[in-house]
């Protein structure tokens, strides 16, 4: 019997398990990649929220503005240009204000894979995506009345103006509020250990009193 049972013993050993070993150097490859995209969206993230990256888009917006409005005065002839090179200036200025704009296309689509779904639940950003939308559409596809459109364009750019503005102020009043947090901190720290401090000091005097009594 015990030779009848040792093939089935081997066998039962030899029977491949289901297990799966996961090689330790691709868990570890797989999490340094998250903690690299984190650290990736925590930095973008910050740049977004600087006040010199708030200043680059307001440039930015401002130039697209005197675009619109010299595409305006020219097609209306305001601003007398030669006839042969009146096409090709609308053209350039045409072509860099869909440059500008892309950008800010590009902006806005960081924004939503950074912030995800927190990015909606920010009503002056997403009303501000929808400007930035409409802007690239209304410059993109021609429209019959050409004048509206770029009536239509110049309004909702001095919106991301005004909107880039108002963030600005409320960025620095938070990063004011949050030195002025931080400093509150440092002093209550400050004042703790002074306390504690005091408290030692005043332990020291009495074994210095209590060994002086002693002599």
């Amino acid at each position: 019997m015990a030779d009848a049972s040792a093939p089935m013993q081997n066998a039962d050993k030899e029977k491949p398990t289901n297990i799966e070993i996961e090689d330790p150097e691709e868990k570890q490859r797989r999490e340094w990649r998250w903690n690299d995209w984190d650290s990736i969206s925590n930095n973008i993230e910050h740049v977004l929220e600087t006040h010199r990256f708030h200043v680059i888009v307001i440039v930015f917006v401002v130039l697209d503005v005197v675009i619109v409005t010299l595409q305006l005065l020219i097609d209306h002839d305001i601003i007398k240009v030669d006839h042969h090179k009146k096409e090709h200036i609308e053209h350039g200025l045409h072509a860099t204000s869909i440059a500008i704009l892309a950008l800010f296309v590009v902006e806005l689509m960081v924004k939503l894979a950074i912030f995800k779904l927190q990015f909606f639940k920010k009503y002056f950003e997403v009303f501000d995506g929808i400007v930035v939308i409409i802007s690239f559409v209304l410059d993109v596809i021609p429209t019959s009345d050409s004048t509206a459109a770029a009536e239509l364009v110049i309004l909702a750019r001095l919106w991301r103006v005004a909107r880039i503005i108002n963030g600005i102020i409320l960025s620095i009043t938070t990063a004011k509020e949050e030195e002025i947090g931080k400093l509150k901190k440092l002093n209550q720290k400050l004042e703790e250990d002074n306390t504690r401090l005091r408290g030692e000091l005043e332990a020291i005097n009495k074994k210095l009193e209590a060994l002086t009594c002693d002599d």
